[in-house]
């Protein structure tokens, strides 16, 4: 990293480093704190319960994760059927997409990425009360599946 910093020019370091010195929202830090903690327990434990418990191949607990993010945001309705009002209000929050075209257009192209990029960019919209929620519900599922089992 130091290599690629040095081979910028001086002007442009110099404007990089006067946003190091700024204090940054403590609401962001932690809402990028609750990103890392909630993308790896969850990654945790859907690989545990996809490919451990139920074995399946990897990276099937990735695409099970996705299409449980994208069922919570759609109100676990069935998105053939369209997305609701939360679906759209949650991908707004990119200041690049405000009308449910731009929306439909930009889920298009997001379907085409690899699932892990899925994952990021979805997971990244969330708020961390959304995050948080959808941990305990797939622990509160697993809970369910293996009382039943």
């Amino acid at each position: 990293m130091k290599t690629l910093i040095n081979m910028l020019p001086k002007d442009i370091i110099s404007h990089i480093i006067t946003y190091t010195y700024n204090l940054q929202n403590k609401q962001l830090l932690n809402d990028i704190i609750n990103y890392n903690i909630s993308k790896k327990k969850l990654s945790e434990l859907y690989y545990n319960f996809w490919i451990i418990q139920s074995n399946h191949p990897e990276p099937e607990d990735k695409y099970w994760l996705i299409n449980d993010i994208f069922a919570y945001a759609n109100g676990y309705n069935a998105t053939m059927y369209g997305y609701i009002a939360n679906f759209y209000n949650i991908f707004r929050r990119n200041i690049f997409l405000q009308t449910n075209e731009q929306i439909d257009q930009y889920v298009e192209l997001l379907e085409e990425k690899d699932v892990t990029s899925q994952i990021n960019i979805f997971l990244g919209l969330l708020t961390t009360n959304e995050r948080n929620d959808i941990l305990s519900q797939f622990i509160n599922i697993n809970i369910n599946i293996n009382v039943n089992l």
